[in-house]
């Protein structure tokens, strides 16, 4: 019995093993996702800024018209100023030269703080351009990194689950059945150890006379309140 105990307490390591392995097998995929959504955030920040100079550009261009258009009415209504017949009409004419020339100011400050947004604009994307070409090496990197630890995962998955066979192979169905029914009930803890006198599964305390009969390994034992496999072979 007590070679059977080692095996059950070997069996238990290596699924503590395999789960372990699997965890961090499935974490994988999460963190080359996050790497990925990583660089699309910086991608579509670049975008938009792209977009918001095409729209800058854009405006320039029509506030040029603009600029354009009073420049052509203030020198039309320079010449009809000059062709003004009455007084009334001369103030008239005068009148629209002032306004055209508040309307050209303030076409010429748009276009001034069109001109510094622009600027900014073109800075922010030969910065977010340099650190894309940064985040996309570096994430390449780590994804390559990532996608070997999972190689290296898969194929210890592969030799564990391959002891595990032969292990099992080794012990009665009985016995087997019992391990897992035990491991799926309990959280996959179905062998612990004594410590202190106490079951290392869920800590309630274990007779003296108990942990005795244990040690000598003649049979199977149970904890009272967890149910699961004890074992003395660590101490």
């Amino acid at each position: 019995m007590l070679e059977v105990l080692m095996r059950l307490s070997n069996l238990q390591q290596i699924d503590n093993e395999l789960a372990t392995l699997a965890n961090k097998n499935q974490e994988i995929p999460k963190k080359i996702e996050g790497l990925k959504l990583a660089i699309k955030s910086v991608r579509d920040e670049l975008e938009n800024e792209k977009h918001k100079l095409q729209e800058l550009k854009k405006k320039y261009k029509l506030t040029e018209l603009e600029q354009k258009a009073v420049e052509e009415k203030i020198a039309q209504y320079s010449v009809q100023l000059y062709q003004a017949k009455t007084n009334e009409q001369y103030k008239a004419f005068l009148k629209e030269i002032e306004n055209q020339k508040i309307a050209k100011n303030r076409i010429e400050d748009q276009m001034l703080e069109n001109l510094e947004q622009t600027e900014a604009t073109e800075q922010k994307i030969a910065k977010l351009t340099k650190e894309l070409a940064e985040i996309e090496k570096d994430t390449q990197a780590k994804i390559a990194a990532l996608e070997k630890d999972a190689e290296t995962i898969q194929l210890a998955i592969q030799t564990r689950q391959d002891d595990r066979k032969k292990l099992v192979e080794s012990l009665t169905k009985d016995i087997v059945n019992v391990y897992e029914r035990i491991r799926k009930g309990k959280g996959g803890l179905a062998v612990v150890v004594i410590k202190n006198e106490k079951c290392s599964g869920c800590l309630n305390p274990i007779p003296p006379q108990v942990i005795l009969e244990i040690k000598k390994s003649e049979r199977l034992y149970f904890c009272d309140y967890c149910g699961r496999i004890l074992t003395c072979l660590s101490e």
